[in-house]
Protein backbone atom coordinates (compact mmCIF):
# COMPACT_ATOMS: atom_id res chain seq x y z
CA UNK A 1 0.00 0.00 0.00
CA UNK A 2 0.86 3.64 -0.35
CA UNK A 3 1.55 6.23 2.55
CA UNK A 4 -0.30 9.07 3.19
CA UNK A 5 1.70 11.76 1.66
CA UNK A 6 0.95 9.76 -1.98
CA UNK A 7 -2.73 9.40 -1.99
CA UNK A 8 -5.39 11.22 -4.19
CA UNK A 9 -8.74 12.14 -4.16
CA UNK A 10 -11.36 14.02 -5.00
CA UNK A 11 -14.03 15.18 -2.63
CA UNK A 12 -17.78 16.25 -3.86
CA UNK A 13 -19.98 17.14 -0.95
CA UNK A 14 -19.66 14.39 1.30
CA UNK A 15 -18.74 11.76 -1.02
CA UNK A 16 -14.53 11.15 -1.63
CA UNK A 17 -12.96 9.11 -4.21
CA UNK A 18 -9.52 7.91 -4.97
CA UNK A 19 -8.07 9.52 -7.92
CA UNK A 20 -6.68 6.86 -10.51
CA UNK A 21 -4.06 7.43 -13.03
CA UNK A 22 -4.66 9.65 -16.17
CA UNK A 23 -3.73 7.35 -19.06
CA UNK A 24 -0.88 9.77 -19.68
CA UNK A 25 0.83 8.82 -16.60
CA UNK A 26 0.88 5.17 -17.20
CA UNK A 27 4.38 5.76 -18.77
CA UNK A 28 6.07 6.35 -15.78
CA UNK A 29 5.34 3.04 -14.62
CA UNK A 30 7.85 1.53 -17.25
CA UNK A 31 10.32 4.18 -16.94
CA UNK A 32 10.48 3.66 -13.08
CA UNK A 33 10.94 -0.08 -13.66
CA UNK A 34 13.42 0.39 -16.01
CA UNK A 35 15.85 2.79 -13.85
CA UNK A 36 15.31 0.31 -10.62
CA UNK A 37 16.64 -2.49 -13.48
CA UNK A 38 19.71 -0.66 -14.28
CA UNK A 39 20.56 -0.04 -10.73
CA UNK A 40 20.68 -3.88 -10.15
CA UNK A 41 23.43 -4.65 -7.41
CA UNK A 42 24.09 -0.67 -6.72
CA UNK A 43 23.35 0.55 -3.65
CA UNK A 44 20.12 2.11 -2.64
CA UNK A 45 21.69 5.41 -2.23
CA UNK A 46 22.65 5.65 -5.77
CA UNK A 47 19.40 4.50 -6.91
CA UNK A 48 17.30 6.80 -4.91
CA UNK A 49 19.53 9.59 -6.47
CA UNK A 50 18.72 8.13 -9.46
CA UNK A 51 14.89 8.47 -8.46
CA UNK A 52 15.31 11.78 -7.53
CA UNK A 53 16.85 12.91 -11.20
CA UNK A 54 13.57 11.23 -12.66
CA UNK A 55 11.73 13.19 -10.60
CA UNK A 56 13.28 16.42 -11.86
CA UNK A 57 10.44 19.22 -11.71
CA UNK A 58 7.90 17.04 -13.56
CA UNK A 59 4.40 17.58 -11.65
CA UNK A 60 3.67 14.01 -11.57
CA UNK A 61 6.85 13.67 -9.29
CA UNK A 62 4.35 11.73 -6.41
CA UNK A 63 2.98 9.51 -9.06
CA UNK A 64 6.63 8.96 -9.54
CA UNK A 65 7.29 8.63 -5.65
CA UNK A 66 4.10 6.15 -5.57
CA UNK A 67 5.47 3.38 -8.67
CA UNK A 68 8.95 3.54 -6.76
CA UNK A 69 7.36 2.75 -3.21
CA UNK A 70 5.51 0.18 -4.51
CA UNK A 71 8.16 -1.73 -6.72
CA UNK A 72 10.48 -1.30 -4.43
CA UNK A 73 8.40 -2.94 -1.27
CA UNK A 74 8.03 -5.83 -4.17
CA UNK A 75 12.06 -5.41 -4.17
CA UNK A 76 15.23 -7.03 -2.29
CA UNK A 77 18.20 -5.22 -0.39
CA UNK A 78 21.11 -7.08 0.81
CA UNK A 79 24.90 -6.21 1.68
CA UNK A 80 27.21 -5.52 -0.82
CA UNK A 81 29.40 -8.21 1.12
CA UNK A 82 28.42 -11.40 2.89
CA UNK A 83 31.46 -12.51 4.25
CA UNK A 84 31.80 -9.72 6.92
CA UNK A 85 30.01 -8.57 9.28
CA UNK A 86 30.37 -4.48 8.91
CA UNK A 87 29.78 -3.92 13.04
CA UNK A 88 32.39 -6.61 13.54
CA UNK A 89 34.92 -4.52 11.10
CA UNK A 90 34.10 -1.38 12.86
CA UNK A 91 34.64 -2.59 16.06
CA UNK A 92 37.84 -3.88 15.07
CA UNK A 93 39.03 -0.56 13.32
CA UNK A 94 38.07 1.32 16.14
CA UNK A 95 40.79 -0.95 18.40
CA UNK A 96 43.41 -0.78 16.07
CA UNK A 97 42.38 2.95 15.85
CA UNK A 98 42.82 3.25 19.31
CA UNK A 99 46.42 2.21 19.41
CA UNK A 100 47.85 3.70 16.59
CA UNK A 101 46.20 7.10 16.30
CA UNK A 102 44.13 9.07 14.47
CA UNK A 103 44.75 10.40 10.86
CA UNK A 104 44.87 9.48 7.10
CA UNK A 105 48.22 7.82 7.61
CA UNK A 106 46.94 5.45 10.75
CA UNK A 107 44.12 4.65 8.47
CA UNK A 108 45.78 3.57 5.69
CA UNK A 109 47.33 1.71 7.76
CA UNK A 110 44.49 0.63 10.11
CA UNK A 111 42.55 -0.51 6.48
CA UNK A 112 45.51 -2.36 5.16
CA UNK A 113 45.89 -4.48 8.28
CA UNK A 114 42.06 -5.52 8.46
CA UNK A 115 42.58 -5.92 4.33
CA UNK A 116 45.30 -8.51 5.28
CA UNK A 117 43.19 -10.24 7.66
CA UNK A 118 40.17 -10.76 5.66
CA UNK A 119 41.81 -10.99 2.41
CA UNK A 120 40.18 -7.72 0.66
CA UNK A 121 41.20 -4.79 -1.24
CA UNK A 122 41.51 -2.35 1.17
CA UNK A 123 38.89 -0.37 -0.85
CA UNK A 124 36.40 -2.86 -0.68
CA UNK A 125 37.31 -2.84 3.14
CA UNK A 126 36.97 0.68 3.57
CA UNK A 127 32.90 0.12 2.05
CA UNK A 128 32.67 -2.71 3.51
CA UNK A 129 32.76 -0.68 6.97
CA UNK A 130 29.59 0.82 6.96
CA UNK A 131 27.75 -1.38 4.41
CA UNK A 132 25.17 -2.01 6.76
CA UNK A 133 23.29 1.72 6.36
CA UNK A 134 19.92 1.53 4.45
CA UNK A 135 21.90 3.67 1.95
CA UNK A 136 24.85 1.41 1.18
CA UNK A 137 22.94 -1.90 0.67
CA UNK A 138 22.69 -3.34 -3.06
CA UNK A 139 19.53 -4.13 -5.03
CA UNK A 140 19.90 -8.07 -4.96
CA UNK A 141 16.84 -9.29 -6.04
CA UNK A 142 14.40 -6.99 -9.01
CA UNK A 143 10.76 -6.13 -8.59
CA UNK A 144 8.63 -8.70 -9.98
CA UNK A 145 6.47 -6.24 -12.09
CA UNK A 146 5.57 -5.60 -15.36
CA UNK A 147 4.66 -1.84 -16.21
CA UNK A 148 1.16 -2.93 -16.53
CA UNK A 149 0.80 -4.73 -13.24
CA UNK A 150 2.47 -1.77 -11.31
CA UNK A 151 -0.38 0.63 -13.03
CA UNK A 152 -2.85 -1.81 -11.55
CA UNK A 153 -1.42 -2.08 -7.90
CA UNK A 154 -1.23 1.71 -7.96
CA UNK A 155 -4.84 2.39 -8.56
CA UNK A 156 -5.36 -0.74 -6.02
CA UNK A 157 -3.37 1.40 -3.47
CA UNK A 158 -5.09 4.48 -3.86
CA UNK A 159 -8.21 3.10 -3.68
CA UNK A 160 -7.14 0.99 -0.45
CA UNK A 161 -5.87 4.46 1.18
CA UNK A 162 -9.11 5.93 1.69
CA UNK A 163 -9.80 3.07 4.19
CA UNK A 164 -6.95 4.22 6.04
CA UNK A 165 -9.64 6.37 7.76
CA UNK A 166 -12.59 4.08 7.87
CA UNK A 167 -15.11 3.91 10.61
CA UNK A 168 -17.25 1.53 9.33
CA UNK A 169 -18.27 -0.37 6.06
CA UNK A 170 -20.65 -2.20 4.70
CA UNK A 171 -20.50 -4.40 1.95
CA UNK A 172 -23.36 -6.39 -0.10
CA UNK A 173 -22.25 -9.38 -1.83
CA UNK A 174 -25.28 -10.75 -4.53
CA UNK A 175 -26.08 -14.51 -5.19
CA UNK A 176 -24.36 -14.70 -8.24
CA UNK A 177 -21.41 -15.53 -6.94
CA UNK A 178 -20.93 -19.39 -6.37
CA UNK A 179 -18.16 -20.80 -4.58
CA UNK A 180 -16.54 -17.19 -3.08
CA UNK A 181 -18.78 -16.50 0.23
CA UNK A 182 -16.40 -18.61 2.57
CA UNK A 183 -13.79 -17.08 1.07
CA UNK A 184 -15.06 -13.75 1.96
CA UNK A 185 -15.42 -14.86 5.20
CA UNK A 186 -12.02 -16.35 5.89
CA UNK A 187 -10.24 -13.36 4.77
CA UNK A 188 -12.42 -10.83 6.61
CA UNK A 189 -11.34 -13.40 9.40
CA UNK A 190 -7.96 -13.36 8.10
CA UNK A 191 -7.49 -9.68 8.47
CA UNK A 192 -9.15 -9.39 12.01
CA UNK A 193 -12.32 -7.78 11.16
CA UNK A 194 -15.30 -7.75 12.97
CA UNK A 195 -18.98 -8.22 10.88
CA UNK A 196 -22.25 -8.83 11.42
CA UNK A 197 -24.34 -10.16 8.79
CA UNK A 198 -28.17 -9.58 7.36
CA UNK A 199 -29.73 -10.54 3.96
CA UNK A 200 -31.00 -13.90 1.98
CA UNK A 201 -29.49 -15.93 -0.70
CA UNK A 202 -31.94 -14.12 -2.91
CA UNK A 203 -31.61 -10.57 -2.32
CA UNK A 204 -27.80 -10.47 -1.06
CA UNK A 205 -25.82 -10.17 2.02
CA UNK A 206 -25.25 -7.06 3.85
CA UNK A 207 -22.11 -7.79 5.46
CA UNK A 208 -21.18 -5.00 8.29
CA UNK A 209 -17.72 -3.95 8.99
CA UNK A 210 -17.48 -2.19 12.12
CA UNK A 211 -14.38 0.38 12.81
CA UNK A 212 -12.60 1.25 15.57
CA UNK A 213 -14.77 4.51 16.18
CA UNK A 214 -17.54 2.57 17.44
CA UNK A 215 -15.64 0.74 19.87
CA UNK A 216 -13.20 2.33 22.06
CA UNK A 217 -11.28 5.44 19.29
CA UNK A 218 -10.11 5.72 16.05
CA UNK A 219 -7.27 3.76 15.21
CA UNK A 220 -5.44 4.04 11.59
CA UNK A 221 -4.25 0.35 12.89
CA UNK A 222 -7.98 -0.98 11.90
CA UNK A 223 -8.88 1.09 8.87
CA UNK A 224 -5.32 -0.53 7.34
CA UNK A 225 -6.73 -3.88 7.89
CA UNK A 226 -9.83 -2.80 6.07
CA UNK A 227 -7.67 -1.74 3.78
CA UNK A 228 -5.70 -4.81 3.42
CA UNK A 229 -9.43 -6.73 2.87
CA UNK A 230 -10.10 -4.74 -0.46
CA UNK A 231 -7.95 -7.17 -2.63
CA UNK A 232 -10.14 -10.45 -1.16
CA UNK A 233 -12.93 -8.33 -2.16
CA UNK A 234 -12.22 -7.75 -5.93
CA UNK A 235 -12.15 -11.64 -6.11
CA UNK A 236 -15.84 -11.66 -5.38
CA UNK A 237 -18.09 -11.29 -8.85
CA UNK A 238 -20.83 -8.74 -8.11
CA UNK A 239 -20.34 -6.73 -4.83
CA UNK A 240 -20.97 -2.52 -3.76
CA UNK A 241 -19.49 -1.27 -1.26
CA UNK A 242 -20.25 2.19 1.00
CA UNK A 243 -17.53 2.97 3.91
CA UNK A 244 -17.67 6.11 6.49
CA UNK A 245 -14.68 7.84 6.54
CA UNK A 246 -13.43 10.59 8.75
CA UNK A 247 -11.13 13.00 7.08
CA UNK A 248 -10.17 16.35 8.28
CA UNK A 249 -12.68 16.17 11.51
CA UNK A 250 -15.15 15.64 8.92
CA UNK A 251 -17.12 12.31 8.19
CA UNK A 252 -17.51 11.30 4.24
CA UNK A 253 -19.40 8.61 2.46
CA UNK A 254 -16.76 6.58 0.19
CA UNK A 255 -18.46 4.06 -2.17
CA UNK A 256 -17.17 1.56 -4.99
CA UNK A 257 -18.32 -1.61 -6.82
CA UNK A 258 -16.90 -4.23 -8.71
CA UNK A 259 -17.33 -2.32 -11.99
CA UNK A 260 -14.27 -0.31 -10.76
CA UNK A 261 -11.20 -0.57 -12.69
CA UNK A 262 -9.56 -2.53 -10.24
CA UNK A 263 -7.19 -5.78 -10.35
CA UNK A 264 -6.41 -7.75 -6.92
CA UNK A 265 -2.97 -9.06 -6.77
CA UNK A 266 -4.03 -11.59 -4.58
CA UNK A 267 -4.43 -14.91 -5.59
CA UNK A 268 -7.43 -16.20 -6.97
CA UNK A 269 -8.52 -19.04 -4.47
CA UNK A 270 -9.05 -22.62 -6.01
CA UNK A 271 -12.51 -23.10 -7.07
CA UNK A 272 -13.24 -26.21 -4.06
CA UNK A 273 -11.71 -26.88 -0.75
CA UNK A 274 -10.56 -29.54 -1.75
CA UNK A 275 -10.43 -32.57 -3.89
CA UNK A 276 -13.36 -34.93 -2.03
CA UNK A 277 -15.09 -31.52 -3.31
CA UNK A 278 -14.35 -31.43 -6.25
CA UNK A 279 -14.74 -35.21 -7.33
CA UNK A 280 -18.33 -34.45 -6.01
CA UNK A 281 -19.29 -31.88 -8.06
CA UNK A 282 -18.17 -33.38 -11.47
CA UNK A 283 -19.88 -36.69 -10.74
CA UNK A 284 -22.97 -34.89 -9.83
CA UNK A 285 -22.99 -33.20 -13.19
CA UNK A 286 -23.31 -36.22 -14.91
CA UNK A 287 -26.43 -37.44 -13.19
CA UNK A 288 -29.88 -37.39 -14.56
CA UNK A 289 -31.24 -35.26 -12.04
CA UNK A 290 -33.35 -32.23 -12.23
CA UNK A 291 -31.33 -31.20 -8.65
CA UNK A 292 -28.90 -28.36 -9.95
CA UNK A 293 -25.85 -28.65 -7.79
CA UNK A 294 -24.76 -24.87 -6.69
CA UNK A 295 -21.36 -24.32 -4.59
CA UNK A 296 -21.31 -22.45 -1.62
CA UNK A 297 -24.24 -19.69 -2.15
CA UNK A 298 -25.70 -19.33 1.04
CA UNK A 299 -24.68 -17.10 3.99
CA UNK A 300 -26.21 -18.95 7.56
CA UNK A 301 -25.64 -16.29 10.14
CA UNK A 302 -24.37 -17.65 13.20
CA UNK A 303 -23.73 -14.37 15.29
CA UNK A 304 -19.89 -13.97 15.36
CA UNK A 305 -19.66 -16.03 12.69
CA UNK A 306 -20.99 -17.86 9.88
CA UNK A 307 -21.93 -20.98 8.46
CA UNK A 308 -21.65 -21.20 4.27
CA UNK A 309 -22.92 -24.82 3.17
CA UNK A 310 -20.26 -26.86 0.63
CA UNK A 311 -23.14 -27.03 -1.62
CA UNK A 312 -27.08 -26.15 -2.17
CA UNK A 313 -29.11 -28.53 -4.20
CA UNK A 314 -31.57 -26.29 -6.28
CA UNK A 315 -35.14 -28.04 -7.54
CA UNK A 316 -36.95 -26.34 -10.13
CA UNK A 317 -40.30 -26.21 -8.20
CA UNK A 318 -38.28 -23.94 -5.61
CA UNK A 319 -36.95 -26.60 -3.34
CA UNK A 320 -33.70 -26.02 -1.74
CA UNK A 321 -31.13 -29.00 0.23
CA UNK A 322 -27.98 -27.69 1.59
CA UNK A 323 -25.14 -30.28 1.84
CA UNK A 324 -21.98 -30.20 4.32
CA UNK A 325 -19.37 -32.69 3.44
CA UNK A 326 -16.85 -33.31 6.77
CA UNK A 327 -14.14 -35.51 5.38
CA UNK A 328 -10.78 -33.58 7.23
CA UNK A 329 -9.73 -35.45 10.09
CA UNK A 330 -8.63 -32.56 12.61
CA UNK A 331 -10.37 -32.98 15.91
CA UNK A 332 -11.00 -29.19 15.97
CA UNK A 333 -11.99 -29.12 13.17
CA UNK A 334 -14.65 -31.76 13.43
CA UNK A 335 -15.80 -30.04 16.94
CA UNK A 336 -16.33 -26.72 15.37
CA UNK A 337 -18.01 -28.14 12.42
CA UNK A 338 -20.75 -30.01 14.30
CA UNK A 339 -21.03 -26.79 16.49
CA UNK A 340 -21.85 -25.21 13.50
CA UNK A 341 -24.27 -27.53 12.02
CA UNK A 342 -25.95 -27.42 15.09
CA UNK A 343 -26.39 -23.88 15.69
CA UNK A 344 -27.41 -23.54 11.97
CA UNK A 345 -30.37 -25.71 12.75
CA UNK A 346 -31.43 -26.17 9.46
CA UNK A 347 -33.76 -30.05 8.19
CA UNK A 348 -32.95 -29.48 4.90
CA UNK A 349 -28.86 -29.97 5.48
CA UNK A 350 -27.31 -32.85 4.69
CA UNK A 351 -24.16 -33.74 6.64
CA UNK A 352 -21.92 -36.37 4.80
CA UNK A 353 -19.08 -38.05 7.09
CA UNK A 354 -16.41 -39.89 6.10
CA UNK A 355 -15.80 -43.17 7.93
CA UNK A 356 -11.94 -42.37 8.71
CA UNK A 357 -13.37 -39.73 10.91
CA UNK A 358 -13.48 -41.17 14.72
CA UNK A 359 -17.05 -39.96 15.18
CA UNK A 360 -19.96 -41.68 16.93
CA UNK A 361 -23.08 -41.62 18.35
CA UNK A 362 -22.60 -38.76 20.36
CA UNK A 363 -20.92 -36.67 18.50
CA UNK A 364 -23.87 -36.57 16.00
CA UNK A 365 -26.55 -35.88 18.79
CA UNK A 366 -28.78 -32.96 18.07
CA UNK A 367 -28.30 -32.85 14.50
CA UNK A 368 -31.17 -31.72 12.92
CA UNK A 369 -30.83 -32.76 9.56
CA UNK A 370 -30.05 -36.50 7.93
CA UNK A 371 -26.58 -37.81 8.12
CA UNK A 372 -25.08 -40.25 5.90
CA UNK A 373 -21.39 -41.62 5.92
CA UNK A 374 -19.53 -42.68 2.63
CA UNK A 375 -15.83 -44.48 2.62
CA UNK A 376 -13.44 -42.34 -0.11
CA UNK A 377 -15.45 -40.69 -2.46
CA UNK A 378 -18.85 -39.35 -2.00
CA UNK A 379 -21.17 -40.77 -4.34
CA UNK A 380 -23.69 -38.61 -5.87
CA UNK A 381 -26.31 -41.14 -6.11
CA UNK A 382 -26.49 -42.34 -1.93
CA UNK A 383 -27.17 -38.06 -1.57
CA UNK A 384 -29.90 -38.67 -4.29
CA UNK A 385 -31.45 -41.26 -2.26
CA UNK A 386 -30.98 -39.71 0.99
CA UNK A 387 -32.30 -36.39 -0.98
CA UNK A 388 -35.56 -37.38 -2.45
CA UNK A 389 -36.80 -39.77 0.92
CA UNK A 390 -35.80 -36.11 2.78
CA UNK A 391 -38.06 -34.11 0.51
CA UNK A 392 -41.00 -36.34 -0.17
CA UNK A 393 -41.43 -37.88 3.27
Amino acid sequence: MLPSALLFSNRRGAQVYPRFLRPEQHPWAAEVLNLIHAHQHKTRGELQEALRALEGDSPDYRVIRGFAHLALNDAEFALALQEVEPETLRREAFTLAARSGYGEPQAQTVLATLAEKYRLEPEVLRDALYADLPENHVLAALPDFTPANLVDRYNLAQAQGLLYCALHLRITAHRNVPGEYRRLFHQLKFHGLMYAVEGNLEDGYQIYVDGPASLFKQTRKYGIRMAGFLPALLHISRWEMEAVLQMEGREAVYGLTSQAPLVSHYAKPPAYDSLLEQSFAERWSKLNTPWALEREVEVIDLKGTVFVPDFALRHPDGRIVHIEIMGFWHPDYLRRKLDKVRRANRQNLILAVSDRLNVGEEDLRNIPGPVIFFKGKLEPRQVLAVLEKLVYQ
